[in-house]
């Protein structure tokens, strides 16, 4: 590690509501689709972290699930471990993410509360200028509602713009802690392959289902093997009625090979090497209320 006095590092959690924009500003500073972005609230279902390093600091960030107490026991897990990061010691900063194209909520007003109370130092993104048509007027509407959070750093982007990537910097930059360099200059995240071919399936399957099937469905990576001139993945994908997997299927396979078929083509682009995906669609009841699935497949229960 860089421990060069002078050399600036932090772990930043990007905080918010779901849609709010999280994944799209991940994905727009370090330059790269890591976070996967649909139009469906809750898209991200697991902490993932990407990397950017500037001229002399790196910035490790943590995009959580967006914050939202649903009534399954997955959405109550998922709860949970974006808003343990505010308690955090390893979370060097919180950066709150406030969507301005939607009015405040009580969702909102739970966050809000949670950041005023951090010990962590903490800014505010004011993201989807581009779908507000009174900017100035909501922020301040926001400060006045939560005065609290009035003395934060602050700034007003669109995450699907470029230039939201500096906006960010400037604003986060002042907040930096001196500390190592944690990963090489060249990567640009620390989750697996299995990680994203789980997240490249399941983007397919939000964007050509339909119905209760995109909450409905988890990817399950069973097995990945690299070889020279191909990757092949084996995948499992839950739903929890043969309903779910008749429109995942589609009729004569439509669906499912064209799912397979996008979610080939992401991950060679990601791996540079061709992908070859072996699908299994499985019926497991209710397994967003199991509590015993959910902990095999990595999420924190109680």
């Amino acid at each position: 590690m860089d421990t060069i006095n002078s050399f600036k590092s932090a772990f930043v959690a990007f905080i918010g509501r779901p849609n709010c924009g999280k994944s799209t500003l991940l994905n727009t500073i370090v330059g790269e689709n890591l976070s996967i972005v649909t139009p469906m609230p809750q898209t991200t279902q697991k902490i993932m972290r990407g990397i950017y390093n500037g001229e002399g600091y790196q910035l490790v960030f943590v995009d959580t699930p967006g914050i939202h107490r649903g009534r399954h026991t997955l959405n109550k897990a998922m709860f949970r471990q974006s808003t343990k990061l505010f308690a955090d010691a390893g979370i060097d900063i919180i950066c709150y993410i406030v969507d301005l194209s939607r009015a405040s909520g009580r969702e909102e007003d739970e966050i809000a509360q949670m950041v005023a109370d951090t010990k962590t130092a903490a800014c505010i993104l004011f993201n989807k200028t581009d779908l507000c048509e009174t900017v100035e007027n909501t922020i301040a509407s926001f400060f006045s509602k939560y005065p609290k959070l009035s003395s934060l750093p602050s700034k007003a982007i669109s995450a699907v713009s470029p230039s939201a990537k500096e906006s960010f910097l400037k604003v986060i930059e002042p907040l930096l802690p001196f500390g190592p360099k944690y990963f090489p200059g060249d990567e640009l995240t620390d989750s697996s392959l299995r990680f994203f071919a789980a997240e490249y399936i399941r983007k397919q399957i939000i964007e050509l289902t339909h119905q209760e099937v995109p909450h409905a469905a988890y990817v399950e990576i069973q097995d990945y093997k690299e070889y020279a001139d191909r990757h092949i993945v084996t995948a499992n994908i839950h739903v929890e009625t043969d309903g779910q997997k008749g429109i995942v299927i589609g009729k004569k396979g439509a669906i499912i090979n064209q799912i397979k078929k996008r979610a080939e083509q992401e991950l060679a682009k990601l791996t540079g090497t061709p992908v070859m995906i072996v699908y299994h669609v499985t019926v497991t009841p209710k397994w967003r209320d199991d509590k015993r699935f959910l902990g095999e497949m990595g999420f924190e229960v109680k």
